[in-house]
């Protein structure tokens, strides 16, 4: 499934969300895969909501408010810019307890008879793309293998995510703190393409430039080498 979220209905405060669906919220949409929700796409849902709307809208996924079980995967790639699993361009957009997976190229989390395939080289595949500000994801996974987390512009928080993927996974230029998350490095897996990896790719062009990220008590399984960054094409002096 391919989900854009780009839902332009920010004139929501933020201090309005109560967090649990109670009384702040205008109202719930329900998406069942098969019938007895509102819709049966997620697309379909937020498609529903007024390009003005003034309040919170809560659409619950069924099976329900789980990342192990409530999942949005794509298996596909063109540029960059134009497969995400998940776009959002809004701003104050929370999400808990969901999965966004780019299975493209990504032997691990191919799972069908047709999908195995050999991989001939690996290509940048998205899960997550953010652009919104003031954007918050609450326990959600997030699983591909290079820029795979496209954290691109504004601020973002996450809190007790499960981040896993191979180099360069997550990237942009966002201002972004991943607080108590789990970030899985998978380089090594496709030990011919990645035996070594990164975990962030960050866009920040210049000293003046205010993006940046910050892991607070934030688990990671890598070992991380001395230098700890790199400067890539752009050696500082």
């Amino acid at each position: 499934m391919l989900l854009t979220l780009s839902l332009r209905i920010s004139k929501a405060n933020a201090n309005e969300c109560t967090g649990n669906g109670g009384s702040k919220f205008g109202y719930p949409i329900f998406v069942y895969k098969s019938d007895g929700g509102n819709f049966t796409w997620v697309q379909s849902a937020i498609d529903s909501i007024p390009q003005e709307n003034h309040q919170w809208v809560k659409v619950q996924i069924n099976p329900g408010q789980d990342q192990s079980v409530t999942t949005i995967t794509f298996d596909a790639h063109n540029r960059t810019d134009e497969s995400a699993t998940f776009t959002s361009m809004a701003d104050n957009i929370v999400a808990k307890g969901i999965t966004f997976k780019s299975s493209y190229n990504h032997p691990l989390l191919l799972k069908n008879a047709l999908s195995e395939r050999k991989v001939l080289g690996v290509l940048q595949a998205v899960a997550t793309r953010i652009l919104g500000d003031k954007c918050a994801f609450f326990e959600c996974g997030f699983l591909g293998l290079q820029d795979m987390l496209w954290d691109a512009s504004g601020r973002h928080y996450f809190a007790k995510c499960h981040i896993e993927g191979a180099a360069g996974f997550i990237f942009g230029s966002g201002q972004s703190i991943y607080h108590a998350c789990e970030i899985n490095v998978t380089a090594g897996a496709l030990s011919s393409q990645y035996p070594y990896g990164y975990i962030i790719a960050q866009g920040q062009g210049s000293s003046d430039d205010t993006s940046g990220v910050i892991f607070q008590e934030t688990t990671m399984n890598a070992d991380v080498v001395p230098q700890c960054w790199d400067a890539w094409k752009f050696p500082r002096k």
